[in-house]
Parts: structure tokens; sequence; C-alpha cells
């Protein structure tokens, strides 16, 4: 496969067709879209397909699949989103779909590499990312690769019964490049 960023332990590529029933059965799994903003409805075969084809034709976004450099196994998902060329700002996610690579820094390596990309190759100046209060691995993904905490949505996102805040991060390139001397 075509590396299009390299890690130590994984690389990121574009999407492919065949990917589409792996991303799918993630989708579609309760535990894994607990604390993100799916699994509300059901996720079918066409609007999957759908969306890699509206992604893959995208201007204002880079989403990138994210495997492993062992086994090249998919595990996951990385984008820069919403990109704004005229402010130079972009929102980044992450989603880490295969269970057996949490809590294993996957995902930090995942944000880490797309921080890269968006400060040194698209000349953006400012990323933000937004995660569920519940979803306490994705804000130390963040806060690893130099996030800050910049505001919080009170009571945003309905979870388990009640309703969890949503936190607003962000980075400045000025600041990851003083941290990481790019």
């Amino acid at each position: 496969m075509n590396h299009f960023l390299d890690g130590k332990k994984i690389y990121l590529r574009a999407f492919t067709r065949e990917d589409l029933p792996v991303w799918f059965d993630w989708f579609n799994e309760p535990s894994v879209t607990e604390h993100v903003n799916k699994g509300f409805f059901p996720n079918t075969s066409e609007l999957q397909e759908s969306y890699f084809h509206t992604i893959s034709k995208s201007v204002n976004d880079v989403q990138l699949a994210v495997v492993l450099k062992e086994n090249d196994l998919l595990v996951g998902i990385v984008g820069i989103h919403k990109i704004n060329w005229i402010h130079r700002t972009g929102d980044i996610s992450v989603f880490i779909g295969n269970k057996t690579q949490w809590r294993k820094g996957v995902a930090t390596d995942a944000v880490s590499l797309v921080i890269t990309h968006a400060f040194t190759k698209l000349n953006l100046r400012k990323l933000t990312a937004g995660m569920w209060s519940s979803n306490i691995g994705c804000k130390r993904c963040f806060e690893k690769n130099g996030f800050v905490l910049e505001g919080t949505l009170k009571k945003q996102f309905f979870y388990k019964g009640s309703y969890v805040n949503e936190y607003r991060m962000c980075l400045f390139g000025e600041d990851w490049e003083s941290k990481t001397g790019v």
C-alpha cells in the first residue's frame, strides 16, 4: 500500500473501496461509537459508500486510513475537516474503530502525523478538535499533542440518559513549532 504519512508503528494512507466493509462495521458497533456522534441511526453500506465518495472529492477535508505497519491492518480514521483556506483553520477528528488498538497510543500517533501535515504542508495556522466530555481517552490524545481547552459547550450531547458537555480544544501552529522545533 502507498503510505501517505509514516509514523513509527502506523502509517496513514488514502481510503479505498476495499476499506468500506471494515468502516461500515465500526459505525454499526455500539461499543465503538459510544462516545462519538454516530450510532443513533443504522449505517447502511449505501450511506457509507456515499460518504466515501463525498469525502474523496472534498477540497476542504483530508480523511486518511490509520494502518498498523506490522500487518497492514486498518484500525482507524484520522482527518482534517472544515478546512478554511482563507482563515487557515481546520478541525481534526480521530476514530480508532479496532478495539484491540485502544489505549496503545495509535490515536495519539495518528493525530501527531496529521498535525505535522496540517502545519507544514497545508500551511494551516490553527487546528481545533471537539469531543464529548465522556471521551476521556480522546481528550488525553489531543492534550499529548499540545492541544489546550478553548471552551466547553454545556450539555451538548445525549449520552446514557443524560447530557454531557463538549470540549473544544485548539492548537496554534506557532505554539506547535516552538514545542517541536519544526
